[in-house]
């Protein structure tokens, strides 16, 4: 009795293990399916990428409905194959997207310069620039130009500096400076005035030698 009775316990186990390893092949592995690609696929190269809007629907092996997962800033189970803190690159032409290890798809995506137009490029040029990563167009560099009777005055001077008068370049608006002889302080025509302000000069690099001393 004994024996058939532990035969029979036996014999329940096993029909149950293989029922459970059938429900166990039917229910894997799973599908990740993308549903929905990122909403924004084309970019300028001062962007960087956004996964709003993807959607990935998982089914087991028998197809069935397993969950559906949407890209939210919070979810930790989406990961990307370029880093999402940084700025995208012309050269970047595809996003793969990645669910819980697993590479789902991979999304073309499109990165453009922005290119600004009569852009300083410093003292002595301008050209076409990229907003973004800073390329300029070789071809597109010029000289300054500037139109020399449209200098204007900046009415800047003090008691020990003289005026300024400033003009533009015609092309990107970068502005040169250059001193106005004459106009410092109060009317140098008259000698006493000229005297003080020689002598306030002669007292500011004193105060500098003095300061510059007690810092050392």
């Amino acid at each position: 009795m004994k024996t058939k009775r532990l035969l029979a316990t036996v014999l329940a186990v096993v029909m149950l293990l293989s029922v459970f390893s059938v429900i166990s092949l039917a229910a894997g592995p799973y599908t990740f399916t993308l549903t929905q690609g990122p909403t924004k696929t084309e970019y300028y190269d001062y962007e960087k990428f956004s996964p709003a809007g993807i959607s990935v629907t998982i089914t087991d092996a028998s197809g069935a409905y397993v969950e559906s997962i949407s890209y939210s800033s919070s979810s930790t189970r989406f990961q990307f194959s370029i880093d999402l803190s940084k700025k995208l690159t012309v050269d970047v032409t595809e996003v793969e997207i990645i669910l819980d290890g697993v590479v789902v798809a991979t999304v073309p995506v499109t990165v453009n310069h922005k290119y600004e137009e009569n852009t300083s490029l410093g003292s002595t040029k301008h050209g076409t620039k990229c907003f973004g990563c800073g390329y300029v167009i070789p071809d597109s560099m010029e000289e300054h130009t500037y139109d020399d009777t449209a200098w204007t005055p900046n009415d800047d001077s003090s008691f020990l500096r003289d005026n300024t008068e400033s003009n533009f370049c015609l092309e990107c608006n970068h502005e040169i400076k250059r001193e106005i002889d004459g106009t410092a302080g109060y009317d140098i025509e008259f000698e006493e005035y000229q005297f003080l302000r020689d002598l306030m000069v002669y007292i500011d690099l004193l105060l500098d030698a003095i300061f510059g001393a007690i810092k050392r």
